[in-house]
């Protein structure tokens, strides 16, 4: 009895052994529950595409970096959201993988007629004196606040909101800074 406990303990050891908790796809929804209404926005996947052309989408093992200084900082953010009604996308960095205290770089109404629907992609750029700007937005955010020294592990998340109730959900990568 005892054997058969010790090799199923130690199968069970060498299972755990072999997971890597950073290829974890992990989902975050808001505490705020809705209403039980159906309406609310669900967002299938979000991806991103770093400096250097690692995209999530196929790859989710190597570490994302964003570098200025690489093809002038150019990364790529994409979505899938199942909605029936228009939502609210905003693309955020903070030093945690959170929408706590998050920097918004990019917010975007989505539906149908928009420029964005179910699925959207928005190029972004990350400027070497440490501000990002997405899509057709002129608009520069400073990122600084979550720097202390180069590189930085930071996170990429990415917020879906209902636009008629507080429900929202969000995902997130991490990516090193240069």
């Amino acid at each position: 009895m005892k054997a058969t406990m010790t090799i199923a303990l130690l199968a069970v050891m060498v299972v755990l052994a072999g997971c890597d908790e950073s290829r974890v796809y992990v989902k975050h929804e808001s505490e705020h529950h809705h209403d039980g209404s159906d309406f609310v926005p669900y967002l299938k996947a979000y991806h991103l595409i770093d400096s250097y052309g690692i995209d999530t989408a196929v790859d989710y093992e190597t570490p994302l970096t964003l570098d200025p200084y690489y093809d002038a900082g150019i990364f790529e953010i994409d979505w899938q959201v199942n909605s029936l009604e228009d939502y609210q996308v905003s693309f955020r960095m903070n030093d945690r993988p959170s929408v706590v205290d998050s920097i918004p770089v990019y917010t975007e109404i989505c539906g149908a007629g928009l420029p964005c629907d179910q699925d959207a992609i928005r190029i972004c750029q990350y400027y070497s004196d440490l501000t990002m700007a997405c899509g057709l937005d002129d608009y520069v955010t400073d990122i600084s606040p979550l720097i202390d020294e180069l590189p930085e592990k930071s996170y990429a998340v990415l917020e879906v909101c209902d636009i008629d109730s507080n429900y929202c959900e969000y995902d997130y990568y991490p990516v090193w800074l240069e």
